[in-house]
């Protein structure tokens, strides 16, 4: 099972519920991933990164992580599943 962690963006211009969006990511990856928040000095197997919009640039370079999923919008929710299931078959 992946180890994963979330960050979300400071939420200046949310274009989408960014929680909701998380808890159907979460879900969807039942028996596949642990999701936890960021922990320091953690390895993780994928950060998700669940941004508001298009215009925030950060990875979270300090989050120790094997591989990145960046969410800008609702409609990439089955693709970041995808990605992640992805990663999970990959181990």
């Amino acid at each position: 099972m992946l180890r994963c962690t979330v960050k979300f963006c400071g939420g200046c211009n949310p274009r989408f519920d960014r929680g909701e969006a998380y808890q159907t990511v979460r879900t969807s990856l039942t028996g596949v991933a642990n999701f936890s928040y960021p922990e320091d000095g953690a390895h993780y197997d994928v950060l998700l990164i669940v941004r508001g919009c298009t215009g925030c640039p950060y990875l979270y370079d300090e989050i120790d992580a094997d591989h990145r999923v960046i969410l800008t919008s609702a409609h990439e929710i089955p693709a970041a599943i995808r990605e992640i299931e992805q990663r999970a078959s990959e181990t």
